[in-house]
């Protein structure tokens, strides 16, 4: 299902969000991604039109993660708790890696944008999978089948949605990843009862 071998793209975008982490946004160079990510500028162009076209690519490094989860993950996991666990991951490689006034810019930039929205785009690794889990726990009677497996992944997704964007709001004050692994239970718990 994932893709096996990163391509020039995601060399770039993951190049761009570690500098952006350790340097800053506005203290990072188009020269210094293309160094990082051991491409030419021509390659950079080919991909990104600019420095702030690479801000929209946030969701496709949390798809790379997702990608990576997606080889570690135990198959034998219940889907309840493959959705903690690959929640858990996500948010703490946001909260340790990813400068939380990018998150911010993100979600406002996707909010004005005329483009594609890349959040909400069920077409990502994303919402495939997890939509596809989803689907395995109401088949197997996990989840009460009270609601579709797209209306699970849609509460599933506003619920990730929202805890980044109150995050975003109070510039990290509190920790992301504690906060969604004493919230997401309750979500879950609902899935099961049916909603």
């Amino acid at each position: 299902m994932p893709r096996k071998r990163q391509s020039t793209k995601s060399r770039i975008v993951k190049s761009a969000w570690n500098l952006f982490y350790k340097n800053g946004y506005d203290d990072t160079t188009v020269e210094d991604i293309i160094t990082a990510s051991k491409t030419s500028k021509g390659t950079f162009y080919h991909y990104f039109k600019s420095k702030e076209g690479l801000l929209n690519t946030l969701s496709y490094l949390f798809d790379e993660k997702y990608e990576e989860l997606y080889n570690v993950v135990d198959p034998n996991l219940s889907s309840y708790d493959k959705l903690l666990f690959l929640n858990h991951e996500l948010f703490y490689m946001i909260e340790t890696s990813i400068d939380v006034s990018l998150v911010a810019y993100l979600y406002s930039a996707q909010l004005v944008t005329k483009d594609k929205r890349s959040l909400s785009d069920h077409k990502r690794f994303y919402y495939v999978w997890l939509s596809e889990i989803m689907q395995n726990a109401l088949d197997s009677g996990e989840f009460a089948p009270t609601s579709s497996a797209k209306d699970l992944m849609d509460i599933y997704a506003m619920f990730e949605r929202a805890l980044l964007y109150d995050w975003s709001l109070v510039k990290g004050k509190f920790s992301l990843t504690e906060k969604s692994d004493a919230l997401l239970p309750h979500v879950l718990d609902a899935f099961v009862n049916g909603l």
